[in-house]
């Protein structure tokens, strides 16, 4: 059995800007190191050890066990090599990080991203109830579909926020002017008169959007994500990691909503690495 462990070599990558490197391990070739659809290949190995295949439903998840610690001070530099196992049957795929707070409870979207709504108060929220009653906002029927977050700062300084409702299935302007939100779930507890409330999206994935794409058969396509440091606003960046994360652990995709591979397609993964780097210095205005 190949036991090699792959490290990116200080010759094979370029980065402007990064005086130190320190090459994290991602091995490849223990599948104890992995979770989801761990299926390895040697028929379709190349000279770097065994390679996964990932096929089925979509999304299907590879996701490698250990977490890394951040250090907001670095840069970090993660590739991926992919390669639809027959060019007929093209396989999409998705790479990014699962994020997690200092206790390692995981980071979701709907956690960090809110919709731009003004923020609102509870009037009415009592535990086991189905529904809710707030202050009139404007813009207030794009409540719906939209989950509601809990102890609200104006600063942003709650989020990441886990304190959500299940999502509102409907907006009702009542008679004394406030709005009643109809919502999927029942309320996890009371909420008293003048809990300030925001509204975040719906959705749950992790960060999952850095590189996706069809991939090509034959010598396929490395693919890179460069993250530097952690950012101190609420959403979804694409080159830092989300607000309150601490550990990440790397991951791909088989799939996904936009990009549903035909049946029979797989999906051929190997290359991995992952660098931690000094960031880029500012540039001098």
């Amino acid at each position: 059995m190949l036991k090699s462990l792959l490290l990116l070599t200080a010759g094979a990558l370029l980065f402007t800007g990064c005086a130190a490197q320190k090459e994290l391990v991602v091995d490849q070739t223990n599948p104890k190191k992995w979770s989801g659809k761990v299926e390895f290949s040697t028929e379709h190995a190349r000279n770097n050890g065994p390679c996964f295949v990932l096929y089925g439903r979509y999304p299907t998840a590879l996701i490698y066990n250990e977490y890394i610690h951040i250090n907001p001070a670095k840069t970090y530099i993660f590739k991926v090599k992919f390669r639809s196992l027959d060019a007929a049957l093209p396989a999409s795929a998705y790479m990014g990080f699962e994020l997690f707070d200092a206790q390692k409870r995981k980071l979701q979207y709907c956690h960090v991203v809110h919709t731009g709504l003004k923020h609102s108060e509870v009037v009415s929220a009592k535990k086991g109830d189905k529904f809710m009653i707030v202050k009139m906002i404007p813009d207030f029927h794009k409540i719906k579909n939209l989950r509601v977050a809990f102890n609200a700062k104006e600063d942003y300084s709650d989020i990441p926020n886990r304190d959500l409702s299940a999502a509102c299935t409907k907006v009702e302007k009542m008679a004394d002017g406030n709005l009643r939100l109809e919502l999927r779930g029942a309320l996890a507890k009371d909420y008293p008169a003048g809990t300030k409330v925001r509204f975040h999206t719906p959705y749950s994935p992790p960060m999952y959007y850095l590189t996706s794409g069809w991939m090509p058969a034959g010598e396929g396509k490395e693919c890179t994500v460069v993250l530097s440091g952690i950012s101190d606003k609420p959403g979804a960046p694409s080159k830092q990691f989300w607000k309150g994360a601490v550990y990440a652990r790397p991951f791909v995709w088989f799939g996904n909503w936009n990009r549903i591979p035909k049946k029979g397609a797989k999906l051929l993964v190997d290359g991995f690495s992952l660098v931690e780097a000094d960031k880029a210095p500012a540039a001098k205005k």
